[in-house]
């Protein structure tokens, strides 16, 4: 009795069969986000990579950096740049190492946080300045916040957008695991394999648009802007080999800190922060309990949240988020 008889589809996969070629997956160029507006995209060359960042302003201005989030890119901050500008700073919106128009190279496994600092003071460098103002959104607030920790010589202020600093979101995570479970999530799909992260570039659309669902006020969700910033979003991971680096940056929500190398004095990324900060976060209890941990580590901390918006504030009410910004920083 012939099997196929049996199991008509039995014949496609036989090794006699043809093969149908497979089509290649067509890259997505960086370019996708290249975006005009009153800025200048810039590649910075830093520590053997380049980095993208699109800047607005006097270069002898004070520098303010701003920093996103694991499901973003520079353009998350596109609209607050040339307003932050006009009020007197030299604003640079970068993509993190993996990101957008910022080179991708491989990343050596427990290298993340250090990797990340170092990029951020070789972008500061770059940019010619000395100081900064650092603005930090979700994963980018984290490492901002153990920039500041490690060196507080460098930093101004720090503006913490719905983040906190990883020892103390940590803590929090291990009193009332249940408050941040999304977080917890997002932490252990970083440790997925690399065969099932390239499998999961299908559910990018679907993903992204449920995480800033989650982030954004429900009264945001649907309008015109909020479906600009998703296309940009889903766009940006898209380019080729960004999937790779969106994940690895979920682990910097809570990475496991080290000392630096330095041992005079011996600065730690745990330490406390000497310079003004600005927690920015929606009006949650869960905020309320994690910005407590941020005062004893930072004692000049002030907190404000911005209506109508939720953990996005830069996307969802930009002109408020300036305003906000820009009273904070007249005041260090």
């Amino acid at each position: 009795m012939k099997f196929n008889r049996l199991l008509p589809g039995l014949a496609l996969h036989s090794p006699c069969a043809p093969r149908v070629p497979r089509v290649p997956r067509q890259p997505v160029s960086p370019k996708t986000v290249a975006l005009e507006g009153p800025f200048e995209h810039r590649l910075l060359h830093t520590r053997g990579i380049r980095l993208h960042t699109a800047v607005a302003g006097d270069p002898k201005d004070p520098l303010v950096l701003l920093i996103h989030g694991t499901f973003g890119a520079w353009m998350d901050f596109q609209h607050v740049i040339a307003p932050l500008a006009e009020a007197g700073f030299y604003v640079a919106a970068v993509d993190m190492r993996g990101y957008g128009m910022s080179d991708k190279p491989p990343a050596q496994p427990g290298s993340d946080v250090l990797l990340a600092l170092g990029d951020i003071d070789g972008v500061i460098t770059a940019l010619g300045h000395d100081t900064v103002h650092l603005v930090g959104h979700d994963t980018g607030g984290a490492m901002a916040w153990v920039y500041a920790a490690a060196h507080p010589h460098r930093v101004r202020s720090l503006t913490s957008i719905s983040a906190a600093h990883p020892h103390d979101l940590r803590t929090h995570m291990l009193r009332r695991p249940w408050e941040l479970m999304y977080m917890t999530v997002r932490v252990r799909v970083g440790l997925l394999p690399r065969g099932i992260i390239r499998a999961s570039r299908r559910f990018i659309p679907t993903v992204w648009r449920r995480e800033l669902t989650i982030n954004t006020a429900p009264e945001f969700t649907g309008t015109p802007a909020f479906e600009e910033a998703l296309d940009l979003r889903i766009r940006a991971a898209r380019i080729d080999h960004a999937l790779r680096g969106i994940v690895r940056n979920s682990r910097l929500l809570i990475p496991k800190l080290i000392e630096l190398p330095d041992p005079s004095p011996k600065y730690t990324l745990d330490g406390p922060v000497h310079a003004p900060v600005l927690m920015l976060h929606p009006r949650q209890k869960v905020w309320e309990r994690i910005t407590q941990y941020s005062r004893r580590r930072a004692p000049n901390t002030q907190q404000m949240s911005i209506p109508g918006a939720k953990n996005v504030p830069h996307i969802e009410k930009p002109g408020a988020f300036v305003a906000a910004l820009n009273s904070f920083l007249a005041r260090t």
